[in-house]
């Protein structure tokens, strides 16, 4: 039943509801300098560096935002690890010197 005074929109319960607006996730850093000081500093663990820094943007790409933060952080893990390993090394190593000087 339509009349001259009647509204020509559908009441505002057939719209669906707003959605509130998101952005999408950004790019995490891939961390590639981590990976390179692995390689100055303990070069082992720059194998797993570079490979999880050089995943991030794959996942990313392919919409596995988790998997690609994790990369990240897995690819910073193992750059922070080796500087950690290279300073005990120097710690073990100059009290191996100071011992050795002390008992001439």
């Amino acid at each position: 039943m339509s009349g001259p005074y009647e509204h020509p929109f559908p009441s505002a319960q057939s719209y669906p509801a707003a959605q509130p607006y998101s952005q999408p996730a950004a790019l995490p850093s891939s961390n590639a300098g981590w990976a390179v000081v692995a390689i100055i500093f303990f070069w082992p663990l720059a194998i797993p560096a570079f490979n999880h820094a050089l995943k991030v943007h794959p996942l990313w790409m392919m919409g596995d935002v988790q998997g690609a933060q994790h990369s990240s952080n897995r690819a910073g893990f193992f750059g922070k690890l080796s500087l950690i390993i290279f300073g005990a090394f120097i710690v073990l190593y100059l009290a191996f010197v100071g011992l050795v000087v002390a008992n001439m």
